[in-house]
């Protein structure tokens, strides 16, 4: 038989026809099925271009039951239960959670196009296995979070997050006005170049407010620092700084749980968990703590 995603017909299968004891005469134009003892003809059938149809409607037809193939019939019910997936409609047949469905074998043999179509998703950016930066400060990441469900208790509700790409040594900020980003950024740039004798080369981020505006780049301008912008709805050009995100909430949600305390001490606990990342976590190229990468010198965790 013709395989067609889009036909709107019923196949059968000539296997199970065999199989339950039919005979299946194929010629140029038509197609007949007889009973293999008696060579009665049970239904005939016609060729219209590459398929073989069967109208079973018609008077002279007298099969009552056609023998569709299982697999057929799975996807058949696949679309009418809204395309939920196959194994989850086996789960439904074996265990017999539902009333309605027998006789129906489920198998993924093919691609569902409507499914490919309505439930497909982006690939995932590959990591990088190689350094595209040589020094720390080289780069450096941004992101601003916020606003947050609860204040924290020093009535901040944004967060600044900043990451080192060579070292990967994070510093957060917090703020009540996204509109104070210029500030902070400025007083960062000025004391870490000084802190570390290095100078900041580049930065990234998203196209927001806070980063794409006047007095940031004329800060850029000012200090030579080129501004690289990730594209619009592309938070995975920025997926380090994001990463980070996600890592700092899971840590900080972890220790508010354990010591049951208050969601407002929220900024605490992320500037907490910045802490302990820093000299905690290593490097996947370097193999070394970005405390290590960035001072010079391996962390002292004893005072933890």
């Amino acid at each position: 038989m013709l395989l067609v995603d889009s036909l709107k017909f019923n196949l059968l299968s000539i296997t199970q026809l065999c199989d339950h004891g039919y005979k299946c005469i194929f010629t140029s134009d038509s197609v007949e099925v007889t009973s293999s003892s008696e060579n009665d003809c049970i239904f005939k059938g016609f060729r219209h271009e590459s398929l073989y149809l069967v109208d079973f409607s018609s008077s002279d037809a007298n099969l009552t039951t056609c023998l569709f193939s299982q697999s057929s019939m799975g996807w058949l019910w696949h679309r009418r239960l809204a395309h939920v997936g196959m194994k989850q409609l086996n789960r439904l047949l074996k265990y017999d959670l539902v009333v309605g469905l027998k006789n129906v074998k489920f198998e993924k043999d093919k691609l569902c196009s409507a499914c490919q179509a309505g439930k497909q998703v982006g690939n995932s950016y590959p990591s990088k296995s190689t350094m595209s930066t040589s020094r720390p400060l080289e780069l450096l990441h941004m992101d601003l979070f916020g606003p947050t469900t609860y204040r924290s208790i020093g009535g901040n509700c944004y967060c600044l997050v900043i990451v080192d790409d060579y070292s990967r040594y994070t510093w957060v900020f917090f703020l009540n006005d996204k509109a104070n980003t210029y500030d902070i950024l400025k007083k960062f740039l000025t004391r870490v170049e000084n802190e570390f004798d290095l100078k900041v080369k580049k930065v990234r981020s998203d196209n927001g407010s806070e980063f794409r505006n006047t007095r940031v780049e004329e800060l850029c301008d000012d200090k030579g620092i080129k501004h690289e912008f990730s594209s619009k709805y592309t938070p995975e050009q920025n997926g380090l700084v994001e990463r980070k995100n996600r890592t700092l909430f899971d840590m900080a949600r972890s220790m508010l749980s354990e010591y049951n305390v208050l969601d407002s001490f929220w900024a605490e606990a992320i500037n907490t968990a910045c802490h302990a990342s820093n000299r905690l976590y290593c490097h996947r190229v370097h193999d070394k703590t970005p405390y290590e990468l960035l001072v010079g010198r391996k962390p002292n965790i004893s005072y933890f």
